[in-house]
């Protein structure tokens, strides 16, 4: 087997204009989410639970990220917090090197070990490598949300647009609720 050309660690605060970046060149292609932009670092640090967010990088370049990685709860509600929504960016230019399941491999063993017991994925139809990923990882579409919200911006500014959900269930912790 090849040695990897890549690492990933855990996000530094000084990796965070890449990621930032990177989820730009997301917000471009009009399949990766109905925000308009990229959140500040305040806003990113405080939506995401911050021991699931990941970088991969260059492994001879710890400086040179290549894609991210992270969950966010899905409600304020405490007795949803077993269950996570990720987020996974690669740069385009890095595609292809097997980085994604990386990241979604390190996300699913943190999950696990936060006692986490569901992760959902939110997945616009025709990002099939975002749905055949997560496919391969396990998780199953369990709902498609039909004109769940309008396109605010872009070449599909104002088209309705639907939204797969697909779901990967981890195993039950053994936690008080």
């Amino acid at each position: 087997m090849p040695e990897s050309t890549f690492r990933i660690r855990p996000l530094r605060r000084e990796d965070y204009p890449h990621v930032q970046a990177i989820y730009e060149r997301g917000l471009d292609t009009g399949h990766a989410t109905f925000e308009r932009r990229a959140l500040t670092w305040e806003q990113f640090s405080n939506s995401k639970i911050m021991e699931t967010v990941f970088v991969a990088v260059e492994a001879d370049d710890d400086d040179q990220v290549l894609g991210w990685v992270s969950a966010a709860p899905i409600s304020s509600r405490s007795v949803f917090h077993g269950v996570v929504e990720d987020s996974i960016y690669i740069h385009p230019d890095a595609r292809g090197r097997g980085i994604a399941g990386a990241l979604l491999d390190k996300l699913i063993e943190v999950c696990q070990e936060l006692d986490k017991w569901a992760i959902h994925s939110w997945i616009f139809p025709e990002n099939e490598g975002s749905a055949n990923l997560h496919k391969s990882r396990g998780f199953e579409k369990v709902a498609t949300y039909s004109h769940i919200a309008k396109m605010p911006y872009g070449e599909l500014a104002g088209q309705w647009r639907d939204t797969d959900v697909y779901e990967k269930l981890l195993p039950k912790p053994d936690i008080e609720v």
